[in-house]
């Protein structure tokens, strides 16, 4: 068995740009210029926007004057994204209030802002969960406490804010609804960050609980579009600082998430890849290392289990990859390995 000597997974979570998107991100190369002008008749514009085949009609909105109305555009765009993702986001359609961000990290700081203003000092998150949360609280004055629910009751826990990623941002895995529901249940308010969620087998995961006051959606991760920015937030309440967001926004990259959604959506490309990704993992095992494959395609991971019996070797090849008690890797350079050899076409 020949022994690693380097990983080629990478720490931090750079998505793979799935062929099967790349076209549809450039499908709006040549949309029609009119539709960007403040002028035009909304009959105009609303053929432009038909231009680019949606499966279900995106009714373009019009201004007191009878022109496109470019500052509300994203509106049916992401009513429609709801309709696709109600069936594996449960509740979606309760949140009115929705916004299209830069990923979905911009609707997270956004969220920990308003909160600071309005008197936050402290969250909570799972131990080994996505940095950006303690990050960006570092950076607005709030202080991030890290759970490990193996060993603290909830109930034991002071009531308070949680930020939580699901599919779980510390090893690619799906969190059940019920530890979510539970955290809830015993007062606590839940933002759910689902960067993930569009990257796992089928899962229908719960956002109906009213404790639960926002969520947050991305392109990025499922589908490859880091470098295009393409996320959303779904709130109960209205967030002021995201209201500009409706003038500065991306008009074509918000048809083009639409485009994604409808004609490759959040369950196509996990069974497209899953052969992928096993042969990845399958790999690294055969070198020594009994890594498994996360719930979500780009990942994989070593569980706390295992990770207590790991060799001296095998510790110091995985340390980059530590997150809480266990290990997390990004496997996208292997999906682009697999490419330039035609392996997954």
């Amino acid at each position: 068995m020949k022994k690693q000597t380097q990983l080629k997974a990478m720490k931090a979570v750079y998505t793979y740009f799935f062929p099967e998107v790349r076209k549809i991100v450039h499908s709006a190369d040549d949309l029609a210029d009119s539709l960007f002008l403040t002028t035009t008749p909304i009959e105009e514009a609303q053929k432009a926007v038909d231009s680019l085949g949606f499966r279900k009609r995106i009714v373009v909105p019009a201004n007191s004057d009878g022109n496109v109305d470019l500052d509300s555009i994203h509106e049916p765009v992401i009513d429609r994204i709801a309709e696709v993702y109600e069936e594996v986001v449960s509740g979606i359609s309760h949140f009115k209030r929705r916004y299209f961000t830069s990923g979905s990290s911009e609707g997270i700081f956004h969220v920990l802002a308003e909160l600071k203003a309005n008197g936050t000092r402290k969250i909570f998150t799972l131990r080994g969960e996505y940095e950006g949360y303690r990050e960006y609280g570092k950076n607005l004055g709030i202080e991030t406490e890290e759970i490990d629910l193996r060993r603290t009751k909830i109930s034991s826990l002071e009531r308070g804010l949680w930020f939580i990623s699901n599919p779980s941002a510390r090893d690619g895995n799906i969190i059940e609804n019920q530890i979510i529901e539970e955290i809830c249940d015993n007062g606590n308010k839940v933002f759910l960050d689902l960067a993930y969620v569009g990257s796992t087998e089928y899962h229908k995961f719960d956002v109906s609980h009213e404790n639960i006051p926002a969520i947050f959606l991305s392109f990025s991760k499922p589908y490859g579009v880091f470098r295009f920015r393409m996320g959303f937030t779904f709130s109960r309440e209205s967030i002021g600082s995201l209201y500009a967001n409706k003038w500065f926004k991306d008009v074509q990259r918000v048809l083009i998430a639409a485009k994604i959604a409808e004609e490759v959506g959040p369950d196509y490309l996990f069974h497209r890849y899953r052969e992928k990704q096993l042969q990845i993992v399958d790999g690294i095992q055969a070198s020594g290392l009994e890594i498994e494959a996360s719930d979500a395609l780009l990942l994989a991971n070593l569980p706390r289990e295992k990770a207590l019996h790991i060799s001296k070797r095998e510790k110091e090849l995985l340390a980059p990859f530590e997150r809480g008690d266990g290990y997390r890797l990004c496997l996208t350079p292997y999906y682009e390995k697999l490419e330039r050899a035609g392996g997954t076409k």
